[in-house]
């Protein structure tokens, strides 16, 4: 199954050398841990996620018709060692200034007869 899974991913990244696979056992699930080129995730997860969707269900119909349970997660280079749960977000050292959008214009008025005329 590693064989089809890398055959997959080198024929769509760009940088076919740096993909990775790595693979774990845990409690009956093997887990596929594929580390690519930071410039291939988006290729690997497409829009919407429909490419990993598709590799994922590729890789479930072979795992059925074996009797196996798998998992595949995708990692870039560049976050090997982060965790892929969580992500760290620092909010602003401080709150922005909201300054009006609006200037002052001043408006002159004069009445006329039958209207009032507004000169900006």
């Amino acid at each position: 199954m590693q064989d089809i899974l890398e055959y997959i991913l080198k024929n769509i990244t760009t940088v076919p050398d740096d993909v990775k696979i790595s693979v774990e056992e845990v409690e009956g699930t093997t887990n596929y841990i594929v580390t690519v080129n930071p410039t291939d995730v988006g290729r690997i997860i497409g829009k919407e996620g429909k490419v990993i969707k598709a590799i994922r269900t590729i890789m479930r119909v072979i795992a059925i018709q074996r009797g196996v349970h798998v998992r595949v997660s995708i990692v870039s280079d560049g976050e090997a060692g982060a965790d892929q749960g969580e992500s760290t977000v620092e909010p602003p050292s401080e709150t922005p200034s909201v300054s009006p959008t609006v200037a002052e214009i001043p408006v002159e008025e004069t009445a006329s007869s039958d209207n009032l005329t507004v000169e900006v």
